[in-house]
């Protein structure tokens, strides 16, 4: 059943980038009471930031780059 739902999760994705989100998901919790809220704020965003630059790496842009 895990390895199913791991399997599901994010769907073709590489798995260094599902193992990624999952670390990032189970630790918010713990640095919640470690650091405080504003420094996981922070981080938060700094978690985001990695996020966007990891899709980059998995789900390259078309030589055009994005239009709109």
């Amino acid at each position: 059943m895990i390895s199913l739902s791991y399997k599901e999760f994010l769907g073709n994705s590489p798995n260094w980038f599902k193992n990624a989100i999952l670390l990032f998901l189970l630790a918010c919790l713990p640095l919640k009471y470690i650091v405080g809220t504003t420094i996981l704020g922070w981080l938060f965003l700094a978690m985001f930031i990695l996020t966007l630059a990891m899709a980059l790496k998995c789900y390259p842009l078309q030589s055009g780059g994005l239009v709109a």
